[in-house]
């Protein structure tokens, strides 16, 4: 197998990988938040570590939440606050009875429009990227089409 086949093997398991974190994500938003914060963010930790072995990059837990950190301080903090903020709305929305199920559908849709957006910056870090700027780009335009296509698919499930 030449590099470029490794390379198109490597990515088609790291969209495997993605794909799974996406699922797990999307799975925990039906739990209460206080639960499903530590479960999203357990998924998307080990989902940068499942990602990285794709490649050939083992890493620990407190290496892949260094390389969360980096690929949302790289998008901008912006992101960083919507993250916490939509959790805060869902928690809100979910306690007080205003609806379960839009807090659900909230925390469904942030939460893997950001576990796309971490692992298309993953696939991207192990792939030779390191530049800040060029991984922000990536996180920010991951994030806006995966939440663009969930949108759009629920619009047209809704209509």
């Amino acid at each position: 197998m030449n590099k470029k086949e490794k390379y198109l093997e490597a990515d088609r398991k790291a969209d495997q990988r993605i794909n799974t974190m996406i699922g797990t994500v999307v799975a925990t938003s039906a739990l209460p938040t206080q639960v499903n914060w530590a479960t999203t963010a357990s998924a998307m930790g080990a989902g940068v570590i499942s990602i990285g072995l794709c490649y050939g990059v083992k890493l620990n837990r407190d290496e892949a939440w260094h390389l969360i950190k980096q690929f949302f301080s790289a998008a901008g903090f912006w992101f960083l606050g919507m993250a916490v903020g939509s959790r805060i709305l869902s928690l809100i929305f979910a306690t007080t009875g205003v609806g379960y199920l839009g807090a659900v559908f909230l925390d469904a849709t942030v939460s893997s429009a950001i576990a796309y957006a971490i692992g298309a910056c993953a696939k991207a870090y192990f792939k030779g990227v390191k530049n800040k700027e060029e991984l922000g780009k990536i996180f920010r335009e991951r994030f806006r089409t995966a939440k663009k296509e969930k949108d759009l698919r629920n619009n047209t499930e809704t209509s």
